[in-house]
């Protein structure tokens, strides 16, 4: 729960702020329950404010939970010490961790010390973790002369340097190129899978969790609206498919009374360009519907594919009260990130 303060409008209104100052309590989680066990990749979204930050944050035990309670690795968030700590790690896609105006190598050398990582450990994370990630000749460059790629591959370094057993990663590739999106996201991968490196990635790139994650956690204004395994969410897209038409140039073009065409296979019209259509049908009148398109326009090019997975992540934030429980992990193990019906 937060604070923010108000005042009226006007030059009337600056005054008055001076003596009486008004402020309006807003709440940014509700009610939320999460179970995460050892090795599981869970991939957390939701619009802007969903409150994905303020539950990163609660865990970290960066912001104190307002009801009930949060716990990690077995113990209240709110009071960490430092050897938790020493088993986090936390990277923020808008903040940094790294030094501006020193290279990264000397970066990592403090957070040797910080994290008290033995020399042997520190020269062979950073040299694997480098060649992972591409960025082996960069690491004696100052941090400021680095592209936004080379900088965040840097951070993910910084970040796994003392071997964390959970992994905070709060839009790590925002504003990133598609290479190094996939960089990053085999990289995530292949830690989950070498060291058993638990992992909680908040993303507006639907690709991120798609190609990293097996647990969804969908937020809404501050409350779980789904919470699952990812592939059960996928095989929900199984029933219908994603047609998209390239037109000749000089074809007709879509125009309101061509609605109707669509009624008989209970398709929909998703978006409209000066040379291409795209229409969401259930697979079973796929067909049908390629073939009248192929009658109502001259067609130069037609792709079909399953429903993108971010449409049906839109149906559930429209619907509001979507409601699934992730099953068991395999392990049995105790988990290592609980809260109980917190709000903040």
């Amino acid at each position: 729960m937060y604070r923010t303060l108000e005042r009226a409008s006007g030059p009337l209104g600056f005054v008055r702020s001076f003596f009486q100052r008004r402020s309006k309590e807003h709440v940014a989680l509700r009610g939320i329950e999460l179970v995460v066990h050892p090795g599981e990749m869970v991939g957390l979204i939701g619009a802007n404010g969903a409150g994905k930050t303020t539950l990163v944050k609660c865990l970290t035990g960066i912001v104190p939970v307002s009801e009930g309670s949060a716990q990690i690795l077995g113990r209240d968030c709110a009071t960490l010490g430092n050897a938790e700590k020493k088993r986090l790690s936390l990277v923020m896609g808008q903040r940094s961790q790294l030094w501006w105006d020193i290279p990264a190598i000397d970066s990592f050398r403090l957070l040797k010390e910080i994290y008290r990582v033995d020399q042997a450990s520190f020269d062979k994370r950073v040299r694997e973790h480098a060649a992972r990630l591409g960025v082996e000749a960069q690491l004696s460059v100052q941090l400021r002369q680095l592209s936004l790629g080379e900088r965040m591959k840097m951070e993910i370094i910084g970040a796994f340097l003392h071997d964390p057993e959970i992994v905070f990663l709060d839009e790590p590739t925002i504003g990133l190129d598609l290479i190094s999106q996939e960089t990053i996201r085999a990289f995530l991968r292949e830690i989950n899978r070498d060291r058993g490196a638990t992992v909680l990635l908040t993303s507006h790139d639907m690709a991120d969790i798609e190609e990293t994650c097996e647990r969804l956690v969908i937020l809404d204004t501050g409350r779980v609206i789904f919470d699952g395994r990812l592939s059960d969410l996928q095989q929900r897209l199984v029933g219908r498919r994603t047609i998209e038409v390239h037109l000749e140039p000089g074809s007709r073009t879509w125009s309101p009374e061509l609605a109707a065409e669509l009624l008989p296979f209970d398709a929909k019209l998703l978006r409209e360009a000066p040379l291409s259509l795209t229409f969401d049908v259930p697979t079973g009148s796929s067909r049908k519907l390629v073939q009248r398109l192929f009658d109502l326009f001259a067609v130069r090019d037609l792709a079909v594919e399953r429903q993108p997975l971010e449409h049906l992540i839109k149906a559930i934030f429209v619907a509001g009260s979507a409601q699934a429980h992730a099953e068991p992990s395999a392990t049995h193990a105790a988990p290592v990130i609980a809260t109980s019906s917190i709000e903040s």
